[in-house]
């Protein structure tokens, strides 16, 4: 199963019930979680156009469905700590806003999910060294 279906079933089963107990449930607000579920996978783009040489869609898909298959961990900006941080930072900001907590909550069950599923395929944590953007900068960037 592609991960998009596993992230937006997950989102749909976690989420629904949260609104309706915060009595905020629209599927408008649904639909725009489920699809933040899913865009939050766009920083896959730039690794696979950079790596592959290549902007044809249908070569990145099979780029990523091989690395998906295998369960290969790259590093990706939108699945670091440090943008969970950085959101979490502008949540005080805007006075911690509902629509914008939901956002960095759906960001978050999207990184543990991919956790969850390296972890399974693995059996370690090596992945937990791609969602550092500081370890990943020292350790391939600045040496």
């Amino acid at each position: 199963m592609p991960a998009w279906y596993i992230h937006t079933i997950v989102n749909m089963v976690i989420f629904s019930p949260i609104l309706v107990f915060l009595k905020i449930f629209s599927v408008e607000l649904l639909l725009m979680i489920i699809t933040w579920g899913v865009l939050i996978d766009l920083d896959h783009l730039p690794y696979y156009i950079l790596k592959f040489r290549t902007f044809d869609f249908f070569k990145i898909l099979k780029f990523s469905g091989r690395d998906f298959k295998s369960d290969t961990v790259h590093f990706y900006p939108l699945h670091t700590l440090e943008f969970f941080v950085i959101l979490s930072l502008s949540a005080v900001l805007v006075k911690f806003d509902m629509g914008f907590i939901l956002f960095i909550l759906t960001g978050l069950i999207h990184w543990i999910l991919d956790g969850v599923r390296h972890y399974l395929h693995h059996r370690n944590f090596s992945w937990l060294k791609y969602y550092s953007a500081v370890y990943y900068l020292f350790r391939n960037v600045v040496r």
